[in-house]
């Protein structure tokens, strides 16, 4: 019988986490990755990186993962974009566009938070993607592509990728210090190497493996914290985790069940078994739609990836696909060109390329491309946007392929321009739409961005920037709704080059009352400077009259006021607080929307920066199941802790929900001080179904908020001696940031009865022995919430087992302890509790869960091995380290010089004395 082969092609969306910037997909072709761009940095020369060995290490990592994964997935074609100052010689293609907020890898300069080794940013939860990998200079050129940083890259690959969290005690992503892995455990009377195979050959030393100095426990009884476990790197002959020890020759699996190749360590206190609740690395993996959507390949698969190397061109080609059928018409299609005319006006930076199409029944070509280079080809652009009229039809279809037509008059290669399609209808029968012309669209590779005007615009329309990895975002149409004007800010935004970011300051919404001034304060950080414009728009925007008062009293003033006012500070604003004042002369009071951007004043320095996106864009909804929102708050790569972080969630109706976001390592936040802030939107706040809008807002307070630096300068990663760098915090100056976040669709909605109380406290993962001795134990965890990190929980149920299974699987079976159990405290909160083991010589695991007033229990937290440690190699006594033996030696040298300086001097008094008697007596 013959079998027909054939390939299996279907799309998976990796890092999309509903990021509101462009997000470049991944597809599987058969077995093989296809669309995995890799940017490099402008930070870094040509010399830095050569491009032969960044392909030389994907080349190798892509034949390791196809092992690794048992055949099941490859790098089967990978794009490499280059910087816009690089050489013209290096490759004769180009790609549109920014690619930073994209690509899946970042090849940059080293990050000395990270211990100068690649890592994996906005790392949200297992088996949830991470957001792109940094990769640096020396595992591309000094590491041996094969070996050594092809096993690096597939390690973390799995962070990215399927969400797979360490099975080792070193720190890989940037956080603070109390962030740190442990390196052991207590099991069998020992202390044990946190690593997913239990006899991995290695040694325990202090500070840095070759220190040849012994580790003890510390006064609580405790492996000395900078105890670390060495693997053999050539010695061990068993199938290690990649996860865990990758410089081990021997690893080249993820861990397995018990009774694989890789059997998993759930005993280990490693992330993995943290915060996936035990799971290995294959159970995490066998979710996902890499594996159980697909076959093994053959043994004998070429993986060798084929690469596109391009180079990015300044600035962004632009088609503004703008709906203008009868629906538009009115207030609708007023507003639609005043924001078109202000994002032209303003936000589209010089370099770039704006074409414009309209649909109704049919479409129409506006205006061919045209390359903005000044203020007249603006005015032109704009000249011919305000004469739309509003009439006719529907059909998307349409006026999308006409937005590729004129695309296509500029480049047959138009991979990376974007379309911004605004619409606020449904398309009519008869009509080309969505679903007709979505493959012609996603063959161009062309990013699609959609602005939806009411609930009842094409529902479509999100699926169709999903998979073209644009944006999507809502307008709700309300007056006191920013939306329309985010959403145009942050698509500008994204679209600005990756080395000069529009940053967005400030976006409110102001009631101005005649013969009252309207006064609100807008501060200037010293990040930012360049260019700083504030506008105002709205109906009766012509009434207004508005001036600014920055530092040393200066003034700026607005001109006439058309459809929008605007005040630019030319050249670089002094750092500090401007006043905005705002007065109108019309007889009602007047609704606008105030917006504020700016310009980093040195592009070679780093600003601070946020971003934020959200769990699902497509939620349907569970009165059990919370929506998770995420924001990423830096300067440059330093966390940026402390600050006030929220998001504003708007609907159809106008009703806005604030929701409070915390980088404390609870709930859904797995790593504290990472710069990753989190928060939850229970069921029971969702008012109505359909779509929603999102808008971010950040605070730094100056000397409250801090940023994380390295304390010290670290070694070269070459060199094998020991890592003395710690971290610090640094306090900052006050800053603002704010930006669209897209949206996100509830469907199937219907009201919560919040009366009846399903939702469950949030899992505790802050578990930990603080000290212990003999079989004493005081353990502290960080209270959690009544619902998730809401409110306070009811009490703990503290579980006691000698059975990991059961406590983990079972944990209904385990009679909870009593006795001084803490009564809950508000989130956040440190609990501490004190036992004893029932037995010593028995090894036993500790949990704890958190129960609220309705006796919903939150997960199993992290487990505990506890063991009455019995191994002498464990002593209290510290050895002393070659270190310390040499300052005692120095100590002793400069004693005895002391000694002798002090025998000399009192030597030579006595031969003086003796001498002046001697003379006396002669006299």
């Amino acid at each position: 019988m013959m079998v027909l082969f054939y390939y299996l092609k279907f799309v998976c969306i990796v890092g999309y986490v509903n990021a509101v910037c462009q997000t470049n997909r991944i597809e599987i072709d058969g077995n093989g990755y296809t669309g995995i761009t890799v940017a490099v940095s402008s930070k870094l020369e040509p010399s830095e990186i050569q491009l032969q060995r960044l392909k030389d290490l994907f080349t190798a990592a892509s034949a390791r993962l196809y092992k690794a994964t048992k055949h099941h997935v490859f790098f089967k074609d990978i794009t490499i974009v280059i910087p816009k100052s690089w050489p013209s010689n290096i490759t004769d293609s180009y790609i549109t566009g920014p690619q930073l907020d994209s690509a899946h890898v970042i090849v940059d300069k080293a990050n000395p938070l990270a211990n100068n080794k690649p890592y994996v940013s906005g790392m949200t939860g297992c088996g949830k993607p991470g957001r792109h990998i940094h990769l640096e200079p020396y595992t591309v050129q000094t590491l041996n592509a094969v070996g050594d940083a092809d096993r690096l890259f597939v390690h973390h690959w799995g962070h990215f990728r399927w969400g797979l969290f360490d099975e080792h005690g070193d720190t890989e992503s940037p956080v603070q210090e109390s962030n740190r892995n442990t390196w052991f455990y207590s099991s069998g009377g020992t202390f044990k190497p946190n690593i997913c195979v239990k006899n991995t050959k290695g040694k325990i030393e202090l500070n840095y493996c070759g220190s040849n100095m012994k580790c003890s426990v510390d006064e609580n009884g405790l492996p000395e914290k900078n105890c670390k476990f060495c693997g053999d790197e050539t010695g061990n002959t068993v199938n290690g985790s990649i996860m865990g020890t990758v410089e081990i020759s021997s690893v080249e699996e993820f861990c397995d069940e018990e009774n694989s190749n890789v059997p998993h360590n759930k005993e280990a206190e490693t992330p993995q078994n943290k915060i996936c609740q035990g799971k290995s690395a294959w159970e995490i993996m066998r979710l996902h739609s890499d594996f159980k959507d697909t076959t093994p390949g053959s043994s004998s698969q070429n993986t060798t990836p084929t690469f596109r190397i391009v180079k990015q061109r300044a600035g962004q080609n632009f088609v503004l696909v703008l709906d203008k059928s009868g629906s538009m018409a009115g207030a609708k299609i007023k507003e639609l060109k005043e924001i078109s005319s202000i994002f032209i006006t303003n936000w589209v930076s010089n370099g770039s390329s704006v074409g414009v199409v309209t649909f109704d029944t049919s479409a129409q070509i506006v205006s061919s491309l045209k390359l903005v280079t000044s203020d007249e080809v603006r005015k032109r652009l704009v000249t011919l946007i305000n004469n739309i009229g509003a009439a006719g039809g529907t059909s998307i279809g349409e006026g999308l392929l006409k937005g590729i037509e004129v695309l296509k008059t500029h480049s047959d290669d138009i991979r990376g321009s974007e379309i911004i399609l605004v619409s606020d209808g449904q398309n009519n029968a008869g009509t080309l739409g969505i679903d007709d012309v979505i493959n012609q669209i996603l063959a161009e590779k062309v990013i699609v961005t959609t602005v939806a005007i009411s609930q009842a615009a094409d529902k479509d329309m999100e699926n169709l920037a999903r998979q073209s990895g644009g944006s999507s975002h809502f307008y709700s149409g309300k007056d006191n709704s920013t939306a329309l004007i985010d959403s145009f800010a942050k698509i500008a935004e994204c679209a600005s080059d990756d080395d000069n970011k529009m940053q967005q300051i400030e976006s409110k919404s102001v009631s101005v009352t005649k013969g009252q001034n309207y006064t609100t304060v807008v501060y200037v950080d010293s990040t930012l400077g360049l260019d700083t414009v504030l506008l105002l728009q709205g109906p009766g925007v012509s009434d207004i009259s508005a001036f600014i008062i920055g530092p040393g009293n200066q003034t700026w003033k607005t001109d006439s006021c058309t459809d929008s006012c605007r005040i630019k500070i030319s050249g670089l604003a002094e750092v500090g607080t401007y006043n905005v004042q705002i007065s109108s002369i019309a007889d009602k009071d007047t609704t606008l929307t105030l917006t504020v951007h700016s310009y980093p004043k040195d592009p070679s320095e780093d600003v601070f920066t946020a971003t934020a996106w959200i769990s699902t864009d497509s939620f349907d909804f569970s009165p059990s199941t919370p929506l998770v929102i995420y924001a990423l708050v830096m300067k440059g790569s330093s966390p940026v802790l402390d600050a006030y972080v929220s998001m504003k969630i708007e609907d159809s109706k106008g009703y806005v929900l604030t929701i409070v976001l915390t980088d404390n390592g609870l709930g859904e936040d797995v790593i504290k001080g990472d710069g990753l802030y989190t928060g939850v939107m229970l069921p029971s706040q969702i008012k109505e179904g359909g779509r929603h809008s999102l808008k971010l807002f950040v605070t730094g307070k100056s000397g409250e908020t801090k940023i994380l630096v390295p304390k010290v300068k670290r070694r070269k990663r070459e060199t094998k001696t020991e890592d003395t760098t710690n971290l610090e915090t640094r306090t900052v100056d006050g800053f603002q940031r704010v930006a669209s976040s897209g949206s996100f669709t509830v469907y199937n909605y219907s009201q919560v009865n919040i009366t009846n109380d399903i939702i469950s406290p949030a899992r505790i993962t802050t578990l930990q022995v603080v000290n212990r001795k003999g079989n004493s134990f005081n353990v502290s965890w960080n209270a959690v919430g009544d619902d998730v990190t809401y409110g306070k929980a009811l009490l703990y149920n503290i579980l006691l087992s000698k059975n990991l299974s059961t406590l983990r699987d079972s944990p209904e079976t385990i009679e909870p302890l009593t006795g001084n159990a803490p009564t809950p405290s508000n989130p956040e909160s440190l609990e501490i509790f004190s036992f004893e083991l029932p037995e010593v010589s028995t090894n036993y695991y500790l949990a704890v869960r958190a129960v609220d007033e309705a006796g919903n229990k939150g997960d199993v937290s992290n487990i505990l091995s506890l063991s009455v440690i019995t191994d002498s190699t464990w002593k209290r006594e510290k050895i002393q380290s070659p270190s310390s033996s040499n300052e005692a030696l120095i100590i002793g040298i400069c004693v005895a010089a002391l000694a002798l300086i002090v025998l000399l001097v009192f030597g030579c008094v006595i031969y003086n004395r003796r001498k002046v008697l001697g003379k006396g007596a002669v006299v």
